[in-house]
């Protein structure tokens, strides 16, 4: 159980250091972001962005209640706050902020500053959710040796 749920919270670690540092970057480039917004290639790697975070969502979403059971499994009830929160984080992502941005999206209203806010939200929720499951990882509970 203890071999999990450190596995669970540094894959997810992993996923989304990728995810922020390598795929959104590559996908939505300078060039990418420089083109109108109203440009279809935009449009298409916004499009390619919002479905990866959504399945990193769905993925931190699940993993996490993985680390929760295993923590609790464990009987480490302090262990399970650090990837509930997480979860929490990305249950917020995936349930209020993603959707209210691809809303704004299709509504044409990208320039807003409500739009950038949302981004910016968005951005804070990864780098809180990295942040505890770097911890959650590093923190991780030993499994308990009974004496045999």
């Amino acid at each position: 159980m203890a071999r999990l749920y450190r596995i669970s919270c540094a894959a997810l670690l992993g996923a989304q250091l990728f995810f922020a540092g390598v795929a959104a970057q590559s996908v939505f480039s300078p060039e990418m972001a420089s083109l109108a917004r109203d440009d279809p290639r935009r449009r298409a790697a916004a499009d390619a962005v919002g479905a990866m975070l959504a399945r990193l969502d769905a993925a931190t979403l699940a993993l996490c209640g993985v680390a929760v059971v295993c923590a609790l499994q464990l009987r480490r009830a302090r262990a399970a706050l650090l990837p509930l929160l997480a979860g929490l984080c990305a249950l917020a992502s995936a349930a209020l902020v993603t959707p209210a941005i691809h809303a704004m999206r299709l509504a044409g209203d990208t320039a807003s500053p409500r739009f950038g806010a949302l981004h910016g939200i968005s951005t804070i929720l990864l780098v809180v959710e990295m942040l505890l499951l770097g911890v959650a990882a590093w923190l991780a509970p030993e499994s308990r040796v009974t004496p045999g």
